[in-house]
């Protein structure tokens, strides 16, 4: 994992940092055509990782291909090859530029499962499709319900997206293990929530007989003027539902004081 914060180096060091443990094993790799080049995957295919990805007009690809491209029909096909490297253009409702090093030109007949139509597809299209699909899902479902809110901290924004993330992954083996039920995504984040809540309460509520106890020792503190500079022990015992707004006094220095609020935050 790599963060991105604004500055980094060229996209053939940040994609061969995350791929190094994988180099010299065989791996296939599919991605997104902003990661990708016809130099980056020549590199690739040098350390034994083979591609097949979509990939933008401006990343390498031969200028005759591109004016010839512009001009294929719905269903037309044209392509390049060198060596083991191929690009392929493919008209379909939009112009599509793929680069592989794991296929052939080569044009199958596939049948569209919505429509019923068979139509004629690169090979490599439809390898593509299949395999970037679960990407494609995940940050479809993500896109939905999204944990982040705007903040000025911004590793506030990693942490509630790699929960999230978290979320996704175990909705996904819950459907696999619970095949018959039809339960949404949203609605399986409300119950981790419920619960989270519901076991927080039974862990930190003490019993009646504790509470009569602890009022016949100890009288009941008088708050201080100033909130305490460590957080309070139940400040994350997930009882939002006791959060109370409270109203501040204005002095004679601030008409309208404000202060952060210690559940919020």
């Amino acid at each position: 994992m790599q963060i991105y914060d604004g500055k980094c180096g060229p996209l053939t060091e940040t994609v061969g940092f995350l791929l190094e443990p994988f180099e010299e094993k065989g791996y296939h790799l599919y991605q997104d055509n902003y990661y990708n080049s016809v130099r980056q995957t020549s590199e690739l295919l040098q350390k034994v990782i083979r591609v097949c990805k979509t990939i933008r007009v401006n990343r390498g690809l031969p200028k005759d291909m591109i004016g010839e491209a512009k001009e294929l029909k719905k269903g037309e096909v044209t392509f390049r090859r060198n060596q083991e490297i191929l690009v392929i253009s493919y008209q379909d409702k939009r112009l599509v530029n793929m680069i592989s090093t794991l296929h052939t030109a080569e044009v199958v007949e596939t049948t569209n499962r919505r429509t019923g139509v068979a139509k004629k597809k690169p090979k490599c299209i439809i390898d593509n499709n299949t395999h970037m699909h679960g990407v494609d899902t995940a940050d479809q479902y993500l896109a939905y319900y999204p944990l982040i809110r705007k903040t000025v901290k911004w590793p506030k924004k990693v942490f509630f997206y790699l929960i999230q993330c978290c979320l996704f992954n175990s909705y996904v083996t819950f459907s696999k293990k619970n095949p018959n039920s039809r339960k949404s995504f949203l609605d399986f984040m409300s119950d981790i929530a419920e619960n989270l809540i519901n076991t927080s309460d039974a862990v930190s509520s003490p019993s009646s007989s504790d509470e009569l106890q602890g009022s016949s020792r100890t009288p009941t503190p008088t708050p201080t003027k100033r909130a305490p500079k460590n957080d309070p022990p139940g400040r994350l015992d997930g009882k939002l539902k006791k959060h109370k707004l409270v109203h501040i006094p204005p002095t004679n220095n601030d008409k309208t004081p404000t202060q952060k609020c210690r559940v919020c935050v």
